[in-house]
């Protein structure tokens, strides 16, 4: 059986309460992050279509483009684009991956919506997770697993307060082996969330969407808008 399996019956108990308390409409992306600024005085002004510039008392201190915040360097964003030398960068690190570069052009879309591939062994059941990684923290987990009651349907759950140690770490450690990356998503796979032994990175998205996090399909989600912009706030005082 698969290892999230078991945690489904007790958050679909709680889900309603949870959905309940979620905002109709959903937020999007780049009003998450608005509203987390705004809660910090920090103005968030549209230049064009999906490009914004934030403000703090008359200054310009970051800002947002297409999922992209200026947490994310040129530099790092050039060198997710080649896989050899995010391979590179993470053997140089010591980072466990899984990074091969003959298909890397699947390695390097968005994870999510997921896409889980079976295991021949029925007792193996490798668990696929993404962490949305700002500064030194894992400041979110989710993790995917088939819907049983829906055949091909995918779950996303809130998975962060259950991960041992050692997962959200090897998440940072990947994140960080990039040089200039302050932000983004690292996927995973594990093979059970008691031990971060034997698990590998898979992949990097600095234009992972942040709307999972905070509203997955069982849980109460992490709020990683507001420490992207706390973040924010936190390099432009530097």
């Amino acid at each position: 059986m698969h290892p999230l399996l078991s945690l489904l019956p007790p958050l679909r108990a709680q889900q309603d309460q949870v959905n309940a308390a979620r905002p109709d409409p959903l937020l999007s992306d780049s009003q998450l992050l608005a509203a987390a600024l705004a809660q910090r005085y920090v103005t968030a002004k549209r230049i064009t279509e999906g490009r914004w510039v934030f403000e703090f008392r008359g200054h310009v201190i970051g800002g947002f483009a297409n999922r992209v915040t200026t947490l994310v360097s040129a530099h790092s964003r050039r060198l997710l684009r080649d896989p050899e030398q995010l391979r590179a960068h993470l053997d140089l690190m010591e980072v466990p991956h899984a990074i091969e570069l003959d298909d890397a052009s699947e390695q390097f879309q968005p994870m999510l919506p997921l896409e889980l591939e079976g295991s021949p062994n029925e007792e193996d059941h490798p668990v696929v997770l993404q962490a949305y990684c700002v500064g030194k923290e894992a400041v979110s987990v989710i993790g995917a697993v088939p819907d049983p009651d829906h055949t091909g349907k995918i779950l996303t759950i809130d998975v962060t307060d259950r991960v041992e140690e050692g997962i959200g770490q090897l998440a940072v450690d990947g994140m960080c082996s990039v040089p200039g990356l302050l932000a983004g998503a690292v996927n995973l796979q594990v093979s059970s969330l008691e031990t971060a032994e034997g698990g590998v990175v898979i992949g990097i998205d600095e234009m992972a969407s942040t709307v999972p996090h905070h509203y997955p399909d069982l849980g109460p989600g992490q709020p990683v808008a507001e420490a992207l912009a706390e973040h924010i706030l936190f390099t432009a005082a530097l």
